[in-house]
């Protein structure tokens, strides 16, 4: 099964996930939770923040959260905010670990949808962020690639290479 609308979408997202992968490479231990500013979100938060929106967008498909940690919404969910303290947050091998795993359910529940799915209303209560599943698919690239940008700009602070 293949829609054009689904599948341009799920190239955007791709690329938005392809430069935050490039963004999180390299990055220096020492500096997963460095904040230009107090208000900046910082790597390790950054992550966690778009594993958990993952887990959400997915449950917009087929009404089932993607399982992560339970500790997860509280750090990274909707509402929460970064802050400075390493040892608060999981390590980035296992955060990497769950950001890859809540996209790939995400994508493969993207896949599953046909045209006449697309037009349906979210399986969950969205709060108006999303009109219907492909809006879905598509503030997920826009949200991603978002984040990506605040972690590019971390990056140029710290003087670490460019990902473009």
């Amino acid at each position: 099964m293949s829609t054009t609308q689904r599948d341009h979408a799920l190239r955007s997202l791709a690329f938005a996930h392809a430069i935050t992968q490039k963004a999180v490479a390299g990055f220096p231990e020492s500096k997963l939770t460095h904040q230009p500013s107090p208000t900046d979100n910082h790597l390790l938060w950054t992550v966690g923040h778009l594993t958990t929106t993952y887990a959400w967008f997915k449950s917009c498909f087929d009404g089932a959260m993607y399982p992560l940690p339970d500790s997860y919404n509280a750090l990274f969910g909707m509402g929460s905010k970064p802050n400075a303290d390493h040892a608060s947050y999981p390590g980035i091998v296992e955060l990497k670990r769950h950001f890859e795993s809540s996209y790939e359910a995400f994508i493969a529940a993207a896949k599953k949808l046909s045209d006449a799915d697309l037009t349906q209303p979210p399986a969950i209560e969205t709060g108006g962020f999303c009109n219907d599943k492909l809006d879905a698919l598509e503030r997920a690239a826009w949200h991603e690639g978002w984040h990506c940008g605040q972690l590019c700009s971390v990056r140029k602070n710290l003087n670490l290479p460019g990902v473009f």
